[in-house]
């Protein structure tokens, strides 16, 4: 018999499609408006409200997620695709720190619906080495060479494990959205009204001299173009490049609004914190620490990438001349 709290916690479950189909869930106008609600929340601010844990709650929440992705695949669109698995996965984060005191057996329920593989040791899990390349988030946190590693597994904490949960929850619901369907009018309509509200960033797209940014920060909004989730120490190293580069405030912002998990209020508040305290970019061997170097530029600092490769080729020049 399925477990109703633990469907309502992690639609995204096996257990939870199974609940739903021997229930025949139906497809109201109510189930639709909340769905729709739900895909307004995680475009607004990137997260999605918890449900009361009451019978009837939990029946309906397992329905507003299953009509949530109807509304999205209709939709079909890379930003609210990448949005919404986001909220979902912090929304799933979230009962998952709550359920390891009151519910432990559903972290491990979720972890096996994930096929990950946590092994108990002390205070702390094993994880296979190549789960943990796959699941983890991108971030010198998580950066391999500060874990410890032994017979092809690594170690990490109760709350990096939960960390390595959500991630794999978002890869998972990115990965299965959109559907393919022929959907309800309902359903369109909702997903055309969702739509409406999506940022029209490629006709935003900003284009300053990025033939002179290095790789490592054309590699940073590329990701942010595409709408990847870039990570903190990214983020950070990149609004620190682009203030240091001369761009004012507005122009820095727009090119983070497509990130997944965007806020204009946070994001101009750092924008403006490392402009107010005159941050320096780090050097290239503390990018690279971060895990963001991707290329062999030895220009020292990703400031002084222009200057250097074209010194360099001014050389080359010179060299062939002679020759």
């Amino acid at each position: 018999m399925a477990d109703l709290l633990f469907c309502s916690h992690y639609p995204f479950t096996q257990q939870a499609k199974e609940y739903a189909a021997q229930h025949r869930l139906e497809l109201s106008d109510s189930i639709v408006e909340k769905a729709e609600a739900r895909l307004q929340d995680a475009l607004a601010s990137g997260r999605i409200k918890k449900a009361a844990d009451l019978p009837s709650a939990q029946e309906e929440e397992i329905a507003i997620y299953a009509v949530a992705r109807m509304v999205v695949s209709a939709a079909n669109n890379r930003y609210l695709i990448r949005r919404y698995a986001l909220a979902e996965a912090k929304r799933a984060g979230e009962y998952l720190s709550s359920d390891l005191s009151s519910h432990p057996e559903y972290v491990e329920a979720v972890a096996g619906e994930l096929g990950l593989k946590f092994e108990k040791q002390q205070e702390g899990f094993l994880i296979p080495f190549a789960q943990y390349l796959l699941f983890t988030p991108r971030s010198v946190d998580y950066k391999l060479s500060n874990r410890e590693l032994a017979a092809g597994k690594v170690r990490v904490g109760k709350q990096e494990r939960i960390r390595i949960l959500e991630e794999a929850v978002r890869k998972r619901i990115e990965s299965s959205l959109p559907m393919k369907a022929d959907f309800p009018q309902s359903i369109s309509l909702a997903a055309a009204r969702i739509s409406a509200l999506i940022p029209r960033l490629e006709a935003q797209a900003v284009r300053i001299g990025q033939e002179n940014y290095p790789p490592c920060i054309r590699k940073l909004l590329e990701d942010l173009s595409l709408n990847i989730n870039v990570p903190h120490t990214g983020r950070v190293v990149l609004a620190m490049y682009l203030v240091n580069a001369g761009l004012p405030d507005d122009k820095i912002v727009e090119l983070f609004r497509p990130a997944p998990d965007f806020s204009e209020k946070t994001t101009r508040y750092q924008v403006e914190h490392i402009r107010k305290h005159k941050y320096r970019m780090p050097s290239c061997s503390t990018v690279d620490g971060y895990g963001l170097c991707v290329a062999e530029c030895r220009c020292g600092n990703p400031m002084n990438y222009k200057e250097s490769v074209h010194g360099r080729r001014l050389k080359e020049l010179e060299k062939e001349r002679k020759a």
